[in-house]
């Protein structure tokens, strides 16, 4: 064994190249098995990761083992194994849960590899791989899925029975790949039938009866049980996958080693419920990734790394929470989760990130999802890409996704006058310039202290104006109209902008903006980030810095929904529904007619955020991209819903958005 070899099983992905053709023997602590012939299984199937021009990492954990057992890996060009191109004998190891992570080098660029595992006298299920082709070669096409978010106990995970039918070179998921998380109302009631409720065994409950896994035990169990699916197992059969987390394989909205279920309560550091989070990440993912279980730090892992595909693509597989700072307006200054995470005021955020940035010499390093190290290796890896796309797997969302309050808010009130007065059609424009006018100046009156609870009294002094044009007295103004007006009011905190969601990228807008001022100064071209997270479809361009008089568009971010997971409209569905303070702003999350809700959501958020293509808040799904030299196409693929506990039969696909970008244009085309 050289060198690099025992590096490599030192943490336990151990590596040998197929040019040897010989039977060697790798993995630490190895007693064997006195029992040659003993029965094993494989419960959580077989998978491949991390294709690159030479290599594979092969991946599959050992069933029925109650001491290390030799496993041996055979590798083939062909399904029925004629002829076995490599066969090489690890260990699979208590102290790694029996898994096994080998990297097979010496393989040839583009070629499709079929492996097996052997232990005992049990042979495991047939995976197939592919590797990447060489760099700078010619490529024509290149055909993938970027997935996110597989909450096991909601909904269904149809998708992946979808997936298996087509003819993918990998699978990119880019996080949430377990919930942390069980028992949540949230988790409650809406799952199909053939996943049970999962018992974690050191799990600690929280006040509102939810279990959090917080033990390497736990997380294992998560991991396992979410493998032990066959549509998922199947899936990882069939394409290599690339993978990097996000929030959920630790802990919700989590930064560092903090957690984050209760406000202030990221104040302590948990470090070894990170530590062991990261643990069981890498034990169950096929990546090509070390870590060090002596590292007594909770960054003893680095998961982002970059792969190429001949001429055509570079993809930078990103970290968006192991080094990632504090949210900028933190939960304890806010009050809860609203004002600091969801719902934040634009000018405010903008004011404290410049005060932190200011604090430390004008540094990113306290307000940034990168951290320094990582954001440098960003720029690098996207300055040096001579291939025709960079892709960017990007786990929370680049696109500004924000409300203006006071110009919401007028709009259902004109709405409403122009419903109960259609002859006030005309007067539409004129009337949402002066009750903006008015409320701003309400909004404006009412003490900052008060602002969560006060409701402001506008004296409408401009919409009078535009009604006693149109022969609307005052009198009859303040008898009937002006009451239907004050009545739609909300408390004086909405009359602002807002940002909807400060975890994802609108949270970190200088850094943001120092990436994308990178990638437009260097003049780099066709960067699309492939982004999950979010639990909804979105695509539309990035700009250099939103806030500017004329922003120009420097990328593309295309958004893929949860495969599972409750939709991005769900949460504000139930702020709304629950939320005395934001109830009156009802309509502009959903109307309802005869107990049918419809999503407004859609649309507001298209009216504020011009950059939007695509937004679409309710929805289950998957991604699909075709790349070619010319154009980027990909189609976002939703879901049809549960029903009576079953997932639905294929095609599980209840319609397809199309869209294209095309090479040398940072904007989203979106197809009839």
């Amino acid at each position: 064994m050289d060198r690099r070899q025992f590096l490599k099983a030192g943490s336990f992905l151990t590596a040998s190249a197929a040019t040897l053709g010989l039977t060697g023997c790798f993995g630490s602590g190895g007693g064997g098995s006195s029992e040659p012939a003993r029965s094993y299984s494989f419960p959580q199937g077989v998978a491949s990761g991390d294709p690159q021009p030479a290599s594979l990492v092969l991946w599959t954990r050992l069933g029925d083992a109650a001491a290390d057992t030799p496993v041996t890996i055979e590798i083939a060009t062909s399904q029925n194994f004629a002829t076995v191109l490599h066969s090489v004998t690890v260990t699979a190891q208590a102290q790694w849960d029996y898994t096994v992570r080998h990297k097979v080098t010496a393989l040839q660029p583009g070629t499709t590899y079929y492996y097996r595992f052997r232990a005992g006298s049990n042979v495991s299920q047939v995976g197939r791989s592919k590797t990447a082709p060489a760099a700078g070669t010619p490529v024509s096409q290149l055909k993938f899925a970027f997935i996110s978010c597989q909450d096991w106990s909601v909904n269904h995970w149809a998708a992946f029975d979808e997936l298996l039918q087509q003819d993918l070179d990998f699978v990119v998921h880019l996080g949430d790949y377990i919930y942390e998380t069980v028992g949540a109302a949230f988790q409650t009631g809406k799952v199909e039938n053939r996943h049970s409720q999962i018992k974690l065994p050191d799990g600690i409950k929280r006040s509102d009866g939810a279990t959090y896994a917080n033990t390497l035990a736990d997380y294992r169990t998560l991991y396992k049980t979410y493998r032990s699916d066959s549509r998922l197992q199947a899936l990882h059969a069939a394409f290599p996958i690339i993978a990097v987390w996000d929030d959920h394989e630790f802990s919700d909205d989590a930064w560092q080693d903090r957690q984050n279920y209760a406000t202030g309560e990221d104040a302590a550091k948990v470090t070894s419920r990170r530590r062991d989070a990261n643990q069981a990440w890498f034990e169950y993912m096929p990546a090509d990734v070390s870590l060090d279980a002596a590292n007594p730090s909770f960054q003893n892992i680095r998961i982002y790394r970059q792969f190429s595909f001949g001429n055509l693509a570079t993809l930078v597989m990103t970290d968006q929470r192991l080094y990632r700072a504090d949210h900028v307006i933190p939960e304890v200054g806010a009050g809860s989760e609203i004002g600091s995470r969801y719902f934040v005021p634009k000018s405010t955020l903008a004011t404290v990130e410049s005060q932190k940035m200011s604090a430390a010499s004008g540094s990113l390093d306290p307000v940034s999802i990168l951290g320094s190290t990582q954001r440098q290796w960003w720029k690098d890896q996207m300055s040096a890409a001579n291939t025709t796309w960079k892709l960017w797997g990007n786990e929370v969302s680049l696109l500004r996704m924000q409300v203006n309050g006071t110009q919401a808010v007028a709009g259902l009130m004109v709405q409403s006058l122009i419903a109960a007065n259609g002859g006030l059609a005309a007067l539409q424009g004129a009337l949402m310039t002066a009750l903006v006018a008015d409320l701003t100046t309400a909004a404006a009156a009412v003490p900052t202290a008060n602002k969560a609870t006060q409701v402001p009294a506008p004296a409408y002094t401009q919409t009078k104006v535009v009604l006693g044009g149109a022969g609307l007295s005052g009198p009859v103004f303040d008898a009937g109209i002006k009451p239907q007006l004050d009545a739609a009011l909300p408390a004086a905190q909405f009359f602002d902008v807002f940002l909807l969601n400060a975890d994802q990228w609108d949270g970190y807008n200088a850094e943001r903006k120092a990436l994308m001022k990178h990638l437009k100064d260097n003049a780099i071209a066709n960067v699309v980030a492939l982004t999950g997270d979010i639990h909804a479809f979105f695509a539309g361009s990035v700009m250099d810095d939103y806030d500017a008089a004329s922003p120009v568009p420097v990328m593309v971010d295309l958004v893929t929904a949860g495969i599972s997971s409750n939709s991005f409209y769900s949460y504000f569905e139930s702020v709304v529904d629950s939320s005395a303070s934001f109830g009156k702003t009802k309509p502009l999350i959903y109307t309802e007619q005869g107990g049918v809700r419809t999503n407004t959501f859609n649309s507001t958020l298209t009216t504020f955020n011009s950059w939007l293509k695509v937004a679409h808040t309710d929805a289950q799904g998957y991604a699909l991209v075709t790349l070619t030299p010319a154009k980027l196409s990909c189609s976002f693929h939703t879901l049809k819903t549960l029903s009576a506990g079953a997932a639905p039969a294929l095609p599980a696909t209840h319609s397809i958005t199309k869209l294209e970008v095309a090479a040398g244009s940072p904007s989203v085309t979106v197809l009839p």
